[in-house]
């Protein structure tokens, strides 16, 4: 079947997409096709686009990690979805190391496998994808910048139908990280205060998911326009970081809580001062989850003031599995508590460029591709 898709040929910066036509195949074993309706534009896909990270990739390459639609065939030996079925695609597991035999699918060993370091391949050792006969590259066994996707049924979470499937897209990536770390590592207590830094969709949706479990929130980020957007749909209290000295950034988180400090931290910006300074603004035998990537940390410094009995947690994928948040997150979107739309701007497929150097230049705070 000929599908159009998004494909980058260079790793350049800024990222170039063009949207070509492909050949996509029928779904093999275990495996699921997709009808892709809405696709997250995440900051992943821009970092592998311009070789951000220093890791080289196989091109062409459909990239697209956030993809949600609806089951339009399935392969010999697929139980979880039939088609008709709404689906948001996550992070794909082997299903047979240990972690993911004892339900920590999250951990899975052979996950850099399955994403990038297979080569850009499935889990047959080929690509789903082609252009003229020659392989066309896949991202996260997903690679949802296309009208259609095939992946393994064990990165497919069906969702409700009444889910708006426009929303549901980012659901399977950073809104995933940034809700598991609280829902799952930090479980805090009612009105007990939530530090988060950055307001981009992983420390949005790590404030809101606080909100919905009773807590308070306080969110430090450099952009008004987002600490606005916090307070407006929960947030308790905000500060704004961009000309403070990393003490400053301190002593402005610590007043904005009452002057006590947080008894928990989601750190979702990776920027090294604003990350010691929140680690100074957790109270004593407080949890610090780290959710983003972040820059040079020289670990001598943190033995002075920032430790003192805190508990420090890297997390992935917010150390829950998609089958547990993402079904919750449809929930709390539906109550009202995780109002995830708030922070999109929809793109048609076809404006995917627009889109992502919309996102560069930090006009946006989550575009989300459209498809018809």
């Amino acid at each position: 079947m000929k599908i159009k898709a998004a494909l980058c040929e260079t790793q350049q910066n800024p990222p170039k997409f063009s949207i070509q036509e492909v050949d996509i195949v029928e779904p093999r074993q275990n495996e699921v096709r997709v009808k892709i309706v809405s696709a997250g534009i995440c900051h992943t896909d821009i970092a592998y686009a311009t070789d951000e990270w220093g890791i080289p990739i196989p091109l062409p390459m459909v990239m697209g990690h956030e993809g949600a639609g609806i089951v339009e065939s399935v392969g010999p030996g697929v139980t979880k979805v039939k088609p008709g079925d709404h689906v948001v695609i996550s992070i794909p597991s082997c299903g047979g190391c240990e972690a993911c035999s004892s339900g920590k699918e999250w951990f899975c060993s052979k996950t850099a496998d399955l994403t990038l370091l297979a080569g850009g391949f499935d889990f047959f050792d080929t690509t789903p994808l082609s252009r003229n006969g020659d392989p066309v590259h896949i991202l996260f066994q997903q690679s949802s910048f296309a009208e259609y996707t095939v992946t393994n049924q064990r990165g497919v979470i069906k969702i409700p139908n009444d889910m708006d499937l426009k929303v549901a897209g980012p659901l399977g990536c950073g809104l995933h990280t940034g809700a598991g770390s609280v829902y799952s590592v930090l479980k805090p207590g009612v009105s007990e205060w939530v530090l988060v830094t950055g307001a981009g969709a992983v420390g949005l949706s790590a404030v809101w998911m606080a909100k919905a479990m009773g807590a308070k929130v306080c969110l430090a980020d450099i952009s008004d326009e987002r600490l606005a957007l916090a307070k407006e749909t929960g947030a308790d209290a905000v500060v704004n970081t961009k000309k403070l000295s990393q003490e400053e950034m301190t002593k402005a988180m610590m007043e904005a809580m009452g002057g006590a400090g947080a008894h928990h931290l989601v750190e979702a910006c990776g920027v090294t001062p604003v990350i010691k300074a929140a680690m100074l603004a957790v109270r004593a035998g407080g949890k610090i989850c780290q959710a983003a990537v972040g820059g040079k940390m020289e670990l001598d410094s943190w033995f002075f003031g920032e430790v003192d009995s805190k508990e420090i947690t890297f997390t992935r994928m917010g150390n829950v599995s998609s089958g547990t948040i993402i079904p919750i997150l449809c929930d709390l979107y539906k109550a009202g508590k995780f109002p995830i739309d708030k922070t999109f701007r929809y793109y048609p497929f076809e404006q995917i460029q627009e889109a992502i150097d919309d996102q560069m230049a930090g006009k946006v705070v989550k575009p989300v591709l459209l498809f018809d």
